[in-house]
C-alpha cells in the first residue's frame, strides 16, 4: 500500500502511470487509449467542502482541553474509464482555535480505480499524494482497498449490512525522516555516520526504506426506513505500521555496515460513529464522532482521546 516518493516529479510520474494503469487494465478499454481533454471536461466535477473539528484530550476521565479548528476544502476532479477512474486535486485552509488566521493545507491529489464492484466484494487500488506548494514537502501512499459486505437484511424499521476491510500499504516522504538504530560495535556514533538523538537517548540514521501499514475495519451500518438519505454506521478500526529499523554491524574486516534489521510494529485502534445524510444530489452532510483508544495520539495526550468532525459538502457541478 506504499510508495516510494522523492520529489515532486517522481509524484507526478507515479500519478501519471497509475492513470494509464487504470486505462489499459479496466475490460474493454484498449491499452493505447488516452483520456482526451474533451473527456477530462465532459467528466469533470467541483465541490466545497466545509469542516468543524473539536479534539477533546482526556487525561483519565476527566476532560484535559477542547481543540476547535475550521477547514475548508474546494474540490476539481474528473470520472474517466466509463466512471471507475476516479482522479481528484483538494485544496484546503485550516484555522486551528489559537490561530489569527487560516494556513494552506497542502494541495492533495488522489487517483481511485474502481478495479472490481460486485454486489458483495470491491477492490479499489488508490494513490494519494500531498504535494508540497505549501512548504511542508511531498508525501505519498500507495494502497488497496478491498471490502466485503453482506446482503442488506431489510425489515420495517429500515435496512442492515455488514462491511469488512483490509487496507494494505507502502507510503513515503520527500523528507523520509530518521529510524533507530541498535549499535553493536564499540565504535562513536560520529565514527559510524550517525546521528545521535539527544531526547530519545538513541543513534538513529537516514530512513533508507519506505513504511508499510494496513488498515482492518468492520462496521455495521443501519439505513432507517423513515428517513430517506440518512445513514447511520458504527465502525472499528486497527491500523498496524511496520517502521524499517536499523543495526549497526562490524564484518569480517572490520568494516562497519549499517543495515535494516527489520521492522518496528505499532498497532492504533479506534472507534466511529458516522451518521451520513444525503440531502440531494448536491448537498452531503457527514458527523463522525471518532474515540481513540491507544497508539495514535499516545504521545500528544495522556489517556483517551475523543473527536468529533462535523462536514457539509456542496458539490458546484
Amino acid at each position: 500500500m506504499r510508495f516510494h516518493v522523492m520529489s515532486l516529479a517522481v509524484s507526478t510520474m507515479l500519478f501519471t502511470s497509475t492513470v494509464s494503469f487504470g486505462q489499459s487494465a479496466t475490460p474493454g478499454v484498449a491499452a493505447e487509449k488516452r483520456a482526451s481533454a474533451l473527456d477530462v471536461l465532459t467528466n469533470a466535477y467541483t465541490k466545497v467542502e466545509a469542516r468543524h473539528g473539536l479534539n477533546l484530550n482526556m487525561e483519565g476521565q476527566s476532560l484535559k482541553s477542547s481543540t476547535p479548528r475550521v477547514e475548508v476544502r474546494p474540490t476539481i476532479g474528473t470520472r474517466l474509464v466509463d466512471g471507475r477512474l476516479d482522479v481528484s486535486v483538494t485544496f484546503g485552509a485550516i484555522k486551528q482555535a489559537d490561530a489569527a488566521e487560516f494556513t494552506q493545507r497542502n494541495p492533495e491529489i488522489i487517483a481511485e480505480l474502481s478495479a472490481f464492484s460486485g454486489d458483495n466484494l470491491s477492490v479499489t487500488p488508490y494513490l494519494d499524494i500531498f504535494t508540497p506548494f505549501a512548504g511542508k514537502g511531498t508525501t505519498g501512499k500507495m494502497a488497496v482497498n478491498a471490502a466485503a459486505k453482506t446482503r442488506e437484511f431489510s425489515g420495517s424499521a429500515g435496512t442492515v449490512n455488514l462491511t469488512a476491510s483490509l487496507e494494505p500499504g507502502v507510503e513515503t516522504a520527500s523528507s523520509p525522516g530518521f529510524a533507530p538504530v541498535d549499535i553493536r560495535v564499540d565504535r562513536s556514533g560520529s565514527d559510524l555516520g550517525l546521528v545521535y538523538n539527544e531526547e530519545k537517548s538513541v543513534h538513529e540514521t537516514e530512513k533508507r526504506e519506505p513504511n508499510l501499514s494496513n488498515e482492518a475495519v468492520a462496521a455495521i451500518t443501519f439505513k432507517p426506513a423513515s428517513l430517506p438519505g440518512v445513514t447511520a454506521s458504527l465502525g472499528g478500526f486497527v491500523d498496524t505500521e511496520w517502521a524499517p529499523k536499523y543495526e549497526a554491524v562490524l564484518d569480517n574486516e572490520d568494516n562497519v555496515d549499517v543495515r535494516k534489521a527489520g521492522y518496528n510494529v505499532s498497532n492504533s485502534t479506534f472507534n466511529r460513529l458516522r451518521l451520513t445524510w444525503a440531502v440531494n444530489d448536491r448537498v452531503l452532510f457527514i458527523n463522525d464522532t471518532l474515540q481513540y483508544i491507544d497508539g495514535i495520539y499516545e504521545k500528544r495526550v495522556d489517556g483517551k482521546r475523543w473527536e468529533n468532525v462535523a462536514r457539509l459538502s456542496y458539490t458546484l457541478f
